[in-house]
């Protein structure tokens, strides 16, 4: 038996020293493709500093390559993050410091070269600069603005985005209006301060993620891996600068503070929703955690509400024009889409299929929500005792209870809206993280990995005829009938409540010394934090 085990830890480690090569391979493919310079994958951004990061050469690479070198790297890194997870599971143990700087250096690496697979920072720049200058990027288009005097960095927003208005809440819009006041007018200096506080804030989800995981090295080594270590993530979030982790963070740290205060995890839910809207799903996980507390779930709402109304009331009604015309859309790589183009060119006009896809879409999240919530894992890190007076239990903690549910929300949100973009899954990978490894981080893996590759690149752009037709295979027909398949295998999951982690897979919190004449509780929600 002790042979077994010996044979088994090494299998685990030798499997986990190959993940973590694969995660340090995808992140150098990436950085090459940034390396390269301007291409179809990575942004050309004027007024170029050579002092300044971010930094490149000027190469002029093939389409072809730079497209093959990105998808290299998702599928090294998929590939690398699930022998990972799979290898703490078998029982590697790394030291969690190690991986954290593993993730840390691929996010400043990723931060030094030019944004990529997405224009969406050029936009954001562009706010910036309207704000900056004395505009209102809710009311005033990129497009429109120029009419009225040409700007270098407003100018530089790439299509669709030059005719749309800001859809981000005031606290996105001033951290934007903060990186163009910065930028001086360079475009160039305005994206590294974007891509600074994008990247930052991701450290910051990563390590927060950390924290929910409690004390034990492997559940904090998990943690590591689904966020801060995840190469795929860090394509989306960090190498794309898109600004998810500006709002996660906030929501995030709520998570960790409510125990103490659920008034200033209020506070934070609610700076996360003026970044992005759709960080409330962390506030609903919050608000059931402490239903059995009126004080405590009024102390949140309150804290929310304060933060919420004192920034949007400085942006106006108008900032919800973008907002509420979104649920028409449907984006690409969805299995929405595949509805969505028979429905409105053989049965009903464009505005009610709309509809039809938004009404379908609703109703869906609703019940995979219903689903999840018998089927998703327990948190790891257990309840805390006697820290808290906000129930009639004295030694209730909601941080695992809220952990769980908000994982329940965004998963069943990012895998069913009908306009859903691979960088939306940073919002359910974070609590994700803080739960009890199972077969659910596959689906996951799988579901974010066939997205990012379908948005390589994201751009806009001409393509040889070869390179678009397969980019637009994979977007439009594969990744769709990819993100059918994974639901299928999501909802069977479900049903069938087979995810109770095996003694390989639990991940044990250390155990409580009991005080004298006390006994420790047992079963579920215990001091080992086993399910």
């Amino acid at each position: 038996m002790t042979d077994t085990r010996t044979d088994q830890a090494a299998r685990a480690a030798r499997v986990g020293r190959l993940a973590v090569t694969c995660l340090g391979a995808s992140l150098a493919l990436f950085t090459v493709t940034g390396l390269l310079g301007p291409s179809v994958v990575a942004l050309t951004l004027p007024q170029r500093a050579a002092w300044r990061p971010p930094y490149w050469f000027d190469a002029h690479p093939a389409p072809w390559l730079v497209v093959m070198l990105a998808l290299s790297g998702l599928a090294v890194g998929a590939l690398g993050l699930y022998a990972g997870l799979r290898a703490l599971s078998a029982g590697w143990t790394p030291a969690p410091r190690r991986l954290t700087a593993l993730g840390v250096a691929g996010v400043t690496a990723l931060t030094l070269v030019p944004p990529m697979a997405s224009g969406d920072v050029l936009m954001y720049a562009a706010y910036g600069r309207i704000a900056a200058r004395g505009g209102d990027p809710y009311l005033t288009a990129p497009a429109e603005y120029v009419l009225h005097g040409s700007d270098p960095v407003v100018t530089a927003t790439e299509r669709p985005w030059q005719t749309a208005t800001s859809v981000y809440g005031p606290v996105g819009t001033w951290l934007q209006q903060a990186a163009a006041w910065l930028g001086g007018g360079s475009t160039h200096a305005t994206v590294l301060g974007l891509q600074v506080t994008n990247s930052l804030a991701f450290v910051a989800v990563g390590l927060l993620a950390v924290r929910l995981a409690g004390l034990a090295p492997r559940a904090r080594a998990r943690a590591v891996l689904c966020v801060l270590s995840n190469p795929v993530l860090a394509w989306l979030v960090v190498a794309g600068a898109h600004n998810d982790a500006q709002a996660v963070v906030f929501a995030v740290a709520a998570l960790v503070v409510v125990r103490r205060s659920p008034f200033v995890a209020g506070l934070l839910v609610g700076l996360g929703g003026a970044v992005k809207l759709t960080v409330g799903l962390y506030g609903l996980a919050l608000l059931w955690a402490l239903r059995r507390s009126p004080r405590a779930a009024a102390a949140l709402c309150a804290g929310s509400l304060l933060t919420l109304v004192g920034t949007y009331v400085f942006a106006g009604p108008h900032v919800f024009d973008r907002v509420l015309a979104a649920p028409s859309f449907v984006s690409s790589g969805t299995p929405w889409r595949l509805l969505f183009g028979p429905l409105y060119l053989f049965v009903l006009p464009m505005p009610a299929a709309r509809a039809v896809i938004a009404v379908a879409s609703a109703v869906t999240t609703v019940l995979l929500a219903a689903l999840l919530w018998r089927a998703v894992p327990t948190a790891v890190h257990a309840p805390v005792e006697g820290g808290t007076d906000m129930t009639a239990d004295p030694t209730a903690d909601p941080t695992p209870e809220a952990v769980r549910v908000a994982a329940v929300l965004c998963l069943a949100w990012v895998f069913t809206t009908q306009y859903s973009l691979p960088w939306y899954d940073l919002l359910a990978w974070a609590p994700l993280a803080g739960l009890v490894a199972g077969r659910l981080d596959s689906m996951v893996l799988a579901r974010t990995a066939m997205m990012a590759a379908a948005y390589v690149p994201g751009r806009v752009v001409d393509l040889p005829a070869v390179v678009g037709f397969v980019t637009d295979r994979i977007r439009d027909t594969a990744t769709p009938l990819v993100q059918i398949a994974i639901l299928v295998w999501l909802v069977r999951w479900c049903l069938s409540r087979r995810d109770q982690p095996s003694a390989g897979d639990e991940v044990r919190m250390p155990p409580r010394t009991p005080r004298a004449g006390e006994a420790l509780p047992t079963g579920r929600g215990a001091g080992s934090g086993s399910p």
